[in-house]
């Protein structure tokens, strides 16, 4: 589209928007309006007006940069408008970006019509990077000493600067987050820690030897979170809460408590009542209310407790559970203020009736204080966290639809828990956890500014506790908000400790609350604190033998974070943001989209892995088809050992990470481009509820290992059957032994027996576990590639993130590229629609020879891309001989538009197949 056209096309849609907003307005409806179109962006050094005047009607932003939906960044809204296209691809984000951009100030500026015949008028600002001066049809609201801190939230009475039943004109100059001579970081922003190479963006001189900052080239500048117009009656209703108390272990009859902020917007005194309803379908409603004083600007936060109100005492509620045990059931509460009848204003939430308790065990093995391992239960109930840390996009892109295609693929996980290290955006993911029954865990950044305590002025210390006042009204609502650590690594210092437990009561935050998630910190005084939750060895990869020896500290307890930083993207993935010439072999191209830490930068524990176990590389192509060996065994395995261990000594686990900021080898489950590689189905096998599991020899002499059935579900399982099978790299079978009738009770493991190690195996063979439940079906097929040569991570010292990776004995798999070759026969059938598309598929091996790790993708006509996002029932399967595996799936229909899908499938050992669906 011509920049003329694309001009004339944003003023058209502006007029557009502002005409049905006066229509809305005129039938009394929303209050509370998004203004989420007609912005525009420019450079304040293009400008040298001041925003008196660029708040004016009659000025003039024919040059200024239409942005095409709010909330947008600088570098955001200069991407989607072409100035630097296609930012992720190879190094753009390096070489086609200035990276300057934060050392300029930016002006948005937007204009809207607001309705007449209301008292109040308020303007709303949830989110604002970094500083800020606010303008306002010549007016200025505030100046960048008022608007500061990224997540401090900021509302206007604007009353008298509105023009009612006008078109008012609004403008804001941002300036970006600065770096501070001899101050780690930048302000209490945020930044990509260890997720960009500081080589490349970020500071190339840190300051400290532990701690340096990533970043893009406009820090993340702009105006980030959703901007709001609510028009009221004199009296405002704000941060509508309702808490909840259960007689526990008894969950009957919750107590509730209902709280909201009311603030009168004028200068004389109102008389009013409020009044507030919960409802839900098929149940009683129940009506409260109280009448009310408000002297002339006077903020009040109002309750309504069981001890005056018995009505809020629910007999028999439906509560809300994480979906992995139970309904996340969500009821309404509607809020109004109404003054000499009439209304003032409103509002309505949904919200959760669950209690949250947090405990520590006894569990002191590797404990830096005598107390136990951190846990959480929910109603009473233990909760089992088996979560991953997700982050939003690299530039905080607003994208809705990829919000509920994440929420998808948590749930097709079995993921139950999801972990948000600062990077808090817009509510609208919680919304979506409320409903899908996913906790979720929140807290401020590491390793940043965040936690430089000691360089901290005034300023931010204000800022820091206003952050958290912010982001504690905005989270305490949701049903799925479980958990807020005050710090990450670190340990807060006093008094901002006791400032953040302040807040946090204040606000009657009910959830859990930890001060660290790290171990080993120490207070002012020197003493050791440890809030149960630690994070060590995060930053590399595993074997999955490490994860089922009793002798690692952070192979059980409870982390917040445990991964793997260096995750290779499946080869469809790599080609879309590494060029070709530049595929092989591993260059800066593939550095610059890597982590930050040594060894992580260059990709060099991952580089190992797969050229010990699985030989050395001649291609990108034949690389990343190994690597995602190497991350499906030992993403499964990490999940097993928490399931398979046992409650007594495995709380808690958050891998580390859910997801990509950008394409990046950063540690991930599904990449950028939504892609699900090899980490993405082991963990979906480990996640299964119900499973058998092989424990890789780990323990003691490694003479045999054990059995186990895991059940993760809040039933007890009874008449299972389990059959395992040894195979030798040319499908013989070596060893076959079965169970029946075992039983295991909820959320609990039973031990079935123990296998021998054979003698005289091919180097690499095959472990696998059938699980059939009481009616006979095989619920679970669990393969499990094996070496005659152990994997030997060494001493529990070499899981220090910062001790080169020295491994001391290896497990050599280099004997599944001589497999002998087979052909599968590939058959599919979909059945279309105008949602989600469903699919069924058919691998059947008709040789005598296994067909190894076999990816099934279902693709964008014949050998096009495969679709995505997409779920399927499993992948990466093996087919043994005579047997078929039948895979389901479902896409959406708009991800693949006019299209005809096909099937794509290759294997470890087969030739890739196109195959047409019937």
């Amino acid at each position: 589209m011509r920049q003329s056209s694309k001009f004339l096309f944003f003023a058209l849609l502006s007029v557009s928007v502002l005409c049905c907003l006066h229509r809305c307005y005129a039938a009394g409806f929303p209050r509370r309006t998004e203004l989420s179109t007609g912005w525009k962006l420019i450079s304040a050094s293009r400008v040298p007006e001041s925003g008196a005047v660029i708040s004016q009607k009659d000025f003039s932003t024919k040059q200024w940069y239409p942005i095409r939906r709010m909330p947008a960044t600088v570098l955001e809204i200069l991407r989607e408008d072409g100035v630097y296209p296609n930012l992720y691809y190879g190094m753009n984000l390096l070489t086609e970006v200035p990276q300057d951009l934060y050392k300029k100030d930016w002006w948005y500026r937007t204009s809207f019509l607001v309705p007449r015949g209301e008292k109040v008028y308020w303007l709303e600002f949830p989110g604002i990077n970094y500083r800020a001066e606010i303008w306002l049809n010549g007016k200025k609201l505030a100046g960048d000493k008022q608007i500061v801190g990224m997540y401090v939230a900021h509302q206007f009475n604007v009353t008298g600067i509105v023009q009612p039943g006008e078109t008012n004109v609004l403008a804001v100059k941002v300036t970006p987050e600065r770096a501070i001579p001899d101050v780690t970081g930048v302000e209490l922003a945020d930044s990509w820690h260890d997720w960009l190479d500081w080589k490349y963006l970020g500071s190339k001189a840190p300051r400290s030897p532990h701690y340096r900052e990533g970043w893009v080239a406009d820090r993340n500048a702009g105006v980030w979170k959703p901007v709001y117009l609510h028009v009221t009656g004199p009296v405002k209703i704000s941060n509508a809460l309702v808490n909840t108390d259960l007689p526990l272990p008894a969950t009957d009859p919750a107590s509730l408590t209902v709280y909201a902020v009311v603030a009168n917007g004028t200068s004389s005194g109102v008389n009013g009542v409020l009044r507030a309803t919960i409802s839900r379908p098929g149940e009683p409603s129940i009506h409260v209310k109280q009448p009310i004083f408000l002297k002339a600007g006077e903020v009040r936060d109002v309750s309504f407790i069981p001890a005056v109100y018995s009505q809020l005492v629910v007999h028999h509620p439906d509560l809300w559970w994480p979906y992995t045990m139970g309904r996340p059931n969500l009821y309404d509460l509607h809020a109004e203020f109404r003054t000499g009848g009439e209304l003032s204003d409103e509002e309505s939430i949904q919200f959760g009736i669950r209690k949250v308790t947090q405990h520590r065990d006894n569990d002191t093995r590797f404990s830096p204080t005598a107390e136990g391992n951190f846990y959480l239960q929910i109603n009473g109930k233990k909760f089992l966290p088996r979560g991953a840390d997700y982050t939003p996009d690299l530039l905080f892109r607003y994208d809705p639809q990829r919000d509920a295609e994440t929420i998808r693929y948590v749930k097709d996980l079995g993921l139950n828990m999801l972990r948000w290290e600062a990077k808090i955006s817009d509510e609208h993911m919680f919304e979506l956890a409320d409903r899908a029954g996913i906790p979720v865990m929140v807290g401020w950044m590491c390793c940043s500014k965040w936690e430089q305590w000691g360089q901290w002025d005034a300023e931010d210390q204000r800022v820091a506790r206003q952050s958290l006042h912010s982001q504690i009204l905005m989270l305490r609502s949701h049903a799925s908000a479980f958990l807020w650590s005050n710090g990450s690594d670190g340990l807060p210092p006093e008094p901002l400790r006791d400032d953040y437990r302040r807040i946090l009561q204040d606000l009657h935050w009910q959830n859990a609350v930890v001060d660290t998630d790290g171990n080993g910190n120490t207070d002012g005084r020197g003493k050791q604190v440890w809030d149960g939750i630690g994070m060590a060895g995060v930053d590399r990869w595993h074997p999955p033998s490490y994860w089922f020896d009793s002798k690692y500290p952070a192979a059980s307890g409870s982390t917040a974070e445990y991964g793997d930083n260096e995750v290779i993207l499946p080869y469809e993935s790599l080609t879309k943001f590494i060029p070709a010439n530049k595929l092989w072999p591993i260059n800066e191209f593939w550095y610059f989209h890597a982590g930050a830490h040594k060894g992580n930068n260059h990709l060099t524990t991952i580089r190992l892995v797969v050229d010990r176990r699985y030989g050395v590389s001649t291609s990108a192509e034949e690389f990343a088809r190994k690597a995602q060996l190497a991350h499906y065994e030992t993403t499964r395995a990490e999940f097993e050992d928490w399931a398979a261990n046992g409650w007594a000594t495995h709380k808690m686990l958050m891998y580390w990470m859910l997801d990509n900021a950008w394409p990046s080898f950063f540690g991930h489950l599904y990449d950028y481009y939504m892609k699900p590689g090899g980490a993405y189905f082991g963990a979906k096998k480990g996640l299964r509820p119900l499973s058998v599991v092989f424990d890789y020899y780990a323990t003691g002499d490694h003479s045999k290992a054990n059995i186990r059935v895991t059940n993760q579900t809040m039933s007890a399982q009874r008449g299972l059957r389990i059959r395992v099978r040894i195979y030798d790299l040319l499908g013989k079978i070596r060893y076959d032994r079965q169970i029946h009738n075992l039983s295991v009770p909820a959320q609990g493991v039973t031990l079935a027996f123990a296998i021998p190690r054979l003698q005289n195996l091919t180097s690499t063979y095959f472990v696998r576990c059938d699980l059939f439940n009481a009616a006979g079906a095989n619920i679970v097929d669990n393969v499990y590639w094996q070496s005659t040569t152990l994997d030997d991570f060494g001493s529990p010292t070499n899981d220090d993130s910062d001790v080169p990776y020295n491994q001391v004995s290896w497990a050599d798999f280099t004997a599944l590229n001589t497999m002998p070759s087979v052909s599968l026969k590939v058959t599919g059938v979909v059945h279309r629609s105008k949602s989600r598309s469903r699919f069924f598929v058919r691998l059947q091996n008709s040789s005598k020879y296994i067909a190894f790790f076999e990816r099934v993708s279902v693709t964008k006509g014949k050998r096009g891309n495969e679709v995505l996002p997409i779920l399927y029932s499993d992948n990466y399967v093996t087919v043994f001989p005579g047997e078929t595996v039948q895979i389901t799936g479902s896409f959406s229909d708009m991800d693949i538009g006019k299209k005809q899908p096909w099937l794509y499938v290759h294997g470890y050992n087969t030739s890739a197949s196109v195959t047409p669906f019937k």
